[in-house]
């Protein structure tokens, strides 16, 4: 691909990302995501997604109780794609007051499998595998709201197997 091929390229792409209508068919709308938008603008707009399909109540991040109410269930959502055999769930808040996780990940055929994991499962998990999202363990040493990441591989996901709510597999 020549620069005037890429350059055509990154005009359609922005136009689309402008101009997007959101595609029914959940599959496509997580392509699209993928395609069009970063990861900031793609978890929420999946969020979102979810929230409208299960019809959600939606929390305001000033309450840190998760991201939705589902019935008496405060509950936190994170999204990921499958990427070099990977996915990366970020900004775990463990000290957050909810009730459990959310967790949507989407492998290399853009289907998706969610996992409800419960607070204390979740935070077994941070302990076990769970980095530190930002700064180093010495300056979070007095900080009471860590945020952390986990890289769940191919080979985790029998740990959390037990927690499939939906699958479009």
């Amino acid at each position: 691909m020549n620069k005037l091929e890429k350059l055509d390229l990154l005009k359609q792409l922005n136009h689309e990302r402008k101009f997007l209508v959101p595609s029914e068919d959940f599959q496509e709308f997580l392509i699209d995501c993928k395609l069009y938008f970063n990861s900031q603008s793609y978890g929420t707009k999946i969020q979102n997604r979810w929230k409208t399909i299960h019809n959600y109540k939606p929390m305001k991040s000033s309450e840190d109780r998760g991201d939705y109410k589902d019935g008496n269930s405060y509950v936190e959502f994170k999204v990921s794609y499958l990427s070099n055999g990977r996915w990366s769930l970020l900004q775990l808040r463990p000290y957050q007051e909810v009730d459990r996780y959310d967790i949507l990940l989407i492998d290399g055929s853009y289907n998706h499998t969610l996992y409800q994991i419960p607070k204390d499962e979740m935070k077994y998990l941070i302990k076990k595998y769970g980095e530190i999202a930002h700064g180093t363990k010495k300056s979070n040493l007095k900080n009471e709201n860590v945020e952390y990441r986990i890289t769940i591989k191919m080979n985790m996901l029998y740990e959390i197997e037990k927690f499939v709510f939906d699958t479009s597999t």
